[in-house]
């Protein structure tokens, strides 16, 4: 987990390959072998990643982890799990490391409060 949290701390934010949700979803398949963006991952830009949510058939970050992901209260997340803050009329995906979440923004990996996130996901 710490070694992918670490690759994209070292890669540039680019839509579709080092945003929040390919950060978190690459945590993931580093974690469980299961890729969860399997085919979902050609969008390039903030816009074509709603638009590549919205034709899936869900309305943000959150519907779609919930779709894959057992949803379980933010204070029983473990380290690995996934999380979703929002901020600035977006959701942004978050991978628990302990006492705190990390994400991936346009400054690089940045760490959160676990208190900032609204929903989360037990990866198994």
């Amino acid at each position: 987990m710490i070694a992918e949290v670490d690759r994209h701390a070292n890669k540039p934010f680019k839509y579709g390959e080092s945003d929040c949700l390919m950060f978190a979803m690459d945590v993931v398949k580093e974690m469980t072998g299961s890729d969860l963006m399997k085919g979902q991952r050609s969008y390039t830009t903030l816009p074509g990643a709603l638009k590549r949510l919205k034709k899936l058939g869900y309305s943000d970050i959150a519907e779609a982890l919930a779709d894959k992901l057992e949803e379980i209260p933010p204070a029983m997340a473990g380290r690995g799990d996934v999380g979703v803050i929002e901020g600035n009329g977006y959701k942004v995906a978050v991978v628990f490391t302990g006492p705190y979440a990390v994400g991936k923004d346009v400054n690089g990996v940045t760490s959160v409060s676990r208190s900032a996130v609204s929903r989360a996901f037990r990866v198994p």
